[in-house]
């Protein structure tokens, strides 16, 4: 089903959500544009840095939790803090990823202006296809929200990788290393970091599922 979901700020073009995906960008303020001006403005390529462990992450989560649970109501089946900053002692990039679980994807285009109110940008990412995303920024600081579906493969993987980090130190300090090493081989490449994390990550995972 493809639906108007609104006109490029700049040019005035219709911008359509069809199978679940924006054809358009959604700006800080909440205006649309359409994927023809976003490309004219020069995008800053995000960089590397890791930060030490920090204790008011998890407090960060929880407040966003509560924001997240509201906006979404019934449709949220579960709201979880992933990524690294979910697990204690490990250095980050200091941004809160939040994962949240909903019944089906393909109620997700309704959520967006629920999660607009709140801060939380949709950005289309075509090549996600288990997961939508969202970003938020507020006081310096980061949030990455994954949709994706209530007990899914994505759910459970996350999920999988998270507590077993979480129960194995020795793991942890691990991809501590791992993930210090990558990050200064990829500082100013940052798809390239995230991408070679993956084969640590699948590992884990695979130990996890063996428990």
């Amino acid at each position: 089903m493809r639906e108007q979901a609104g006109k490029c700020r700049n040019c005035g073009t219709s911008i359509y959500c069809s199978g679940g995906f924006l054809e358009g960008v959604v700006n800080n303020d909440q205006t649309l544009c359409c994927f023809p001006c976003a490309n004219q403005t020069p995008i800053e390529r995000p960089t590397v840095s890791l930060d030490p462990y920090r204790p008011v992450w998890p407090a960060l989560f929880e407040r966003e939790q509560g924001f997240i649970a509201e906006a979404l109501g019934e449709g949220a089946l579960g709201i979880e803090h992933i990524g690294s900053t979910a697990i204690p002692g490990l250095e980050a990039k200091p941004i809160i990823d939040i994962m949240a679980g909903v019944k089906s994807l393909y109620s997700y285009a309704s959520y967006i202006p629920h999660l607009s109110a709140i801060g939380y940008m949709y950005i289309p990412k075509p090549e996600l296809v288990e997961r939508r995303f969202f970003k938020k920024e507020k006081d310096s600081q980061t949030f990455h929200l994954h949709v994706c579906e209530f007990g899914g493969k994505e759910w459970d993987e996350k999920l999988l990788f998270r507590d077993y980090l979480r129960q194995h130190p020795e793991a942890m300090e691990e991809y501590n290393s791992h993930k210090q090493t990558l990050a200064v081989r990829y500082q100013k490449n940052r798809p390239a970091y995230t991408k070679s994390k993956e084969p640590f990550i699948s590992s884990i995972i695979k130990k996890a599922k063996e428990k």
